[in-house]
């Protein structure tokens, strides 16, 4: 049976999860089921009264080029180790898949502990994790943050800071930086405040009880240096024109307003196929389904997948100059996505 647990039901599927992810501490685990837990959903599938596989949606707030809408991170997605094997996965996402859309919500996201488990639901690396490491200057200072009384002011300049380079981020508010502090503290970590003489200029943080590594750096390009990145976070659209509202032309395109007939191959959620008419304009799109059917031949088809990563602004698919003006489609400039459970 699948189904949603209950509030006082969630502990239950601890003893799966620790099976699941060993690596993952008990401090991590009393901060994740007692914190992440009150607002979260867990999708289980239960035989004989017993959880034997598990999918946890994470709602998170999105900032998406003007607009904010909640998306939910998939995270904790394991079977018991005796029950593996037999599409308990597959029928938790896709069940999860289908009540999302239902719900109107744009995208889905998660990080992949191997990307190949979730290629067959149209999930697609959207984002990758640069590296940051802070440049040295002699009038350089850090102070470590102590309580809670900064975190409203450190929360608008997070969000500022996100929104003078990305399109698609996580909005930090006060509870979405007490929860990180959390976070961090139960796995032993710290967060320094960034200042170049008496300007605060960014902020960084690190972790790890028995390895420690940087768990974030957000600092401008004057005060950083890129030291690599790596493929990080997979995404997958889920309801289509909730997700194509902020995709416009740009400034220059030479029309005002275009109207394109686009096919969509979704195998998965049946409300994304078919033939719909794409109305663009330079402030955003608007989608009407004209047919569960694809038109073959002259209507250009894209999957949900070549879609996802396109319009995220991650990889144009070959395809893409079968559509009229298609240069002058902007995608997501920017996509910053680095939660981490």
């Amino acid at each position: 049976m699948i189904r949603y647990l209950e509030t006082e039901e969630k502990n239950r599927c601890r003893a799966l999860w620790n099976e699941a992810f060993p690596e993952d501490s008990e401090a991590f685990c009393d901060y994740y089921f007692d914190k992440k837990t009150k607002d979260n959903r867990i999708l289980v599938c239960e035989e004989d009264g017993e959880i034997v596989s598990m999918l946890h949606r994470n709602p998170y707030r999105i900032f998406m080029r003007g607009t904010e809408t909640e998306c939910d991170y998939i995270v904790g997605v394991a079977t018991a180790v005796s029950e593996r094997h037999k599409g308990h996965m597959r029928s938790l996402m896709i069940a999860a898949l289908h009540e999302m859309q239902k719900e109107r919500m744009p995208f889905v996201f998660l990080m992949p502990a191997r990307e190949s488990l979730y290629l067959p639901f149209d999930f697609r690396y959207v984002f990758d994790q640069p590296r940051w490491v802070l440049r040295y200057a002699p009038q350089i200072r850090k102070e470590p943050l102590h309580g809670t009384e900064l975190l409203s002011e450190l929360a608008e300049w997070q969000n500022a800071w996100l929104k003078g380079q990305y399109d698609v981020f996580a909005v930090r508010d006060e509870a979405y930086l007490s929860r990180m502090q959390e976070e961090l503290e139960s796995e032993d970590g710290t967060c320094r405040l960034i200042y170049n003489g008496e300007n605060f200029i960014g902020m960084e943080s690190e972790w790890g009880l028995e390895k420690r590594e940087m768990r974030y750096l957000y600092a401008s390009e004057n005060y950083r240096t890129e030291a690599g990145e790596r493929p990080a976070v997979m995404a997958r659209i889920v309801s289509l024109p909730e997700f194509m509202g902020p995709i416009r032309l740009a400034g220059d395109c030479p029309e005002n307003e275009i109207t394109i007939e686009l096919g969509v191959q979704d195998m998965l959620i049946p409300y994304n196929q078919g033939t719909w008419l794409w109305k663009i304009d330079k402030n955003g799109s608007q989608l009407t389904q004209e047919s569960r059917f694809m038109r073959r031949g002259k209507t250009p088809v894209f999957t949900i997948a070549e879609l996802t990563q396109w319009l995220f602004g991650y990889r144009e698919p070959p395809k893409l100059r079968t559509l009229p003006l298609a240069a002058y489609i902007e995608p997501f400039h920017g996509v910053f996505l680095d939660e981490v459970v």
